[in-house]
């Protein structure tokens, strides 16, 4: 109780004021200043029963060359998982300063983010744990058996620190974009204000006498000093800044269910805990040993490793063995096609010791003493890519030469070997398109040709004219298409249009599609005008822009 004056206190009573400075009102401040707006939360809402668990994770996780098991014996386990949500105060610093409050979720089990505004919604937050008889989950991301330690809060602290760029994305691009667009008119400001002033300062040193020259040339050096030195100053000014700085945070305990399953393909298995969620009535995903983040659909590595498809090494050639980045050492590059073989399969030349694939082991040092650099054929890779013999050109159909072809720089990622279902979908009869309708235009140089099931599009693949050759893009039902990526190099100004006529046939014979149902379109003004047959326009038809890209193409070779 403070006291103001003893007039508060009762007749006969000792009172003692309590004031600013006094031992206990800066003990009780101390107290006070020292307790955090951290807090700790149980979800109790939820009901620990799944029939059926195994059959339910096994339809919601995706294994695209691998297959999941259930563990002899092995049954569903209750414990308590945790959640932890971090506030952060967030600080943009540029022309001017902006804080804000972000807060990020993250699952500490797993030590990945997750989106919270979910179990907010349906979650009811009680200050007492109702199952205080479960024992509380392992962190899988670390070795710790006690969840909430102090180190697993600060490895999950870092990690939540990384995801916050991604949950600031559309906050930073529109700012980078104003920052952008401001540090654009100061320069262009300050370039012209030193210009005027740098060209009077040189038209009158024309006019100067000998004696003054050198006093004028001093001052363009200085006009020119201090023009760089603004815009040092200007870019300086709109350069952004992000200071973080963690508010509070807090904890929120939940139980959960976990059953263990095996991960098996023919050369590898592993164990994982599939966690069900009572409150999301939901299966989590998985955890990419690779980068730290969760996903519905991982590939299972040689050595044990689950990885995203982006996460993976380029995928070995010969024996189709799939690594991930974390066992890139155990894939290497022919020298002689630059295509990634793996350990098991690569060919070590006993004379140059130099490392080639199988096809090509007597090409390592073939000319002068260094490897013969090889580039298949072009129709050769398209026959590849369509599970299906070089296309014949037909009566009516145009010819065109054998061309060359590269795989594109950005390329980085090969197909996973083929296992269950992909392996059954892979033997399947090719399928049988209703229509195919090709739009092209002289706006761009660009030819797309869409693939039609039912109204539905089933794929489409763009052939386009760049610096560096005839550029493929191609979403079709292939998870892993082998022609998306690829360059190709233009054939002769009069072969332009024969060569993207086989290109196109080449795509569109895997889908058993006869030439009255692909329909022709010319883009003019916005508006598709319907054509009989295909007809080049724009750069595809210019022999400088051609011939641009028949150097480029070479110049990457």
């Amino acid at each position: 109780m403070f006291a103001d004056s003893q007039e508060m206190a009762p007749t006969g009573s000792t009172v003692t004021l309590l004031h600013y400075g006094y031992p206990l009102v800066e003990t009780m401040v101390e107290e006070i200043r020292t307790r955090t707006a951290n807090g700790q939360f149980f979800i109790n809402n939820v009901r620990l029963e799944k029939p059926g668990l195994f059959n339910v994770i096994e339809k919601t996780l995706i294994l695209p060359n691998a297959k999941l098991f259930p563990v002899s014996g092995a049954s569903e386990q209750r414990r308590l998982f945790h959640y932890v949500r971090f506030n952060f105060k967030v600080s943009l610093v540029a022309d001017e300063k902006r804080e804000l409050i972000l807060p990020i979720w993250m699952h500490l089990q797993g030590g990945y983010p997750v989106d919270g505004r979910e179990i907010e919604r349906l979650a009811v937050f009680d200050g007492e744990n109702q199952f205080q008889g479960l024992e509380p989950a392992e962190p899988f991301f670390i070795k710790q058996s006690n969840p909430v330690g102090e180190e697993v809060l600060h490895a999950l602290l870092e990690r939540a620190r990384q995801s916050t760029s991604h949950e600031l994305g559309d906050t930073l691009q529109s700012l980078h974009k104003r920052l952008q667009r401001y540090l654009d008119l100061d320069r262009a400001r300050l370039d012209q204000y030193y210009d005027d002033l740098k060209k009077d300062a040189e038209r009158r040193m024309q006019k100067a006498e000998e004696g003054r020259r050198l006093t004028m040339e001093a001052k363009v050096t200085a006009i020119e000093a201090e023009h760089r030195s603004k815009l040092i100053d200007v870019e300086q000014k709109y350069r952004l800044r992000i200071e973080l700085d963690l508010a509070n945070l807090a904890v929120i305990t939940q139980p959960k269910l976990a059953l263990s399953v095996e991960i098996r393909k023919r050369s590898a298995t592993i164990r994982r805990q599939i966690i069900w969620d009572p409150l999301l009535h939901t299966a989590e995903p998985l955890v990419c040993d690779v980068c730290g983040l969760a996903g519905l659909e991982m590939y299972l590595c040689e050595n044990g490793h689950l990885a995203h498809a982006g996460c993976l090494s380029p995928q070995c050639v010969e024996c189709k063995r799939t690594y991930c980045q974390k066992c890139a050492e155990n894939v290497q590059t022919c020298v002689v096609c630059d295509q990634p073989v793996c350990t098991h399969s690569l060919v070590r030349c006993s004379t140059c010791q130099r490392i080639t694939c199988q096809e090509h082991s007597h090409l390592c040092h073939a000319v002068e003493g260094k490897p013969q650099h090889i580039r298949p054929a072009a129709a050769l890779s398209a026959a590849r890519a369509a599970d299906s013999p070089v296309p014949t050109p037909g009566k009516n159909a145009p010819s065109a030469p054998v061309l060359k072809e590269r795989p594109s720089a950005t390329r980085k990622k090969a197909a996973p070997p083929k296992s269950g279902s992909a392996a059954k979908a892979a033997a399947k009869p090719a399928l049988t398109a209703d229509y195919v309708e090709v739009y092209y235009g002289a706006s761009r140089p660009l030819v797309s040709a869409y693939v039609y099931v039912k109204k539905r599009e089933l794929a489409v693949r763009s052939w386009e004219l760049t610096d560096e050759g005839i550029s493929i893009s191609c979403r079709c039902e292939e998870l892993f298409c082998k022609e998306n990526g690829l360059l190709y190099h233009p054939a002769p100004d009069e072969q332009i249009l024969a060569q993207l006529n086989v290109l196109m046939h080449s795509f569109l014979i895997k889908y058993n599609v006869p030439e009255k149902k692909i329909h022709y379109y010319r883009m003019r003004g916005g508006e598709p005008v319907e054509e009989r047959k295909l007809m080049l326009t724009g750069k595809w038809k210019d022999a400088v822009s051609l011939q641009e890209a028949r150097e480029g193409f070479d110049r990457h070779e």
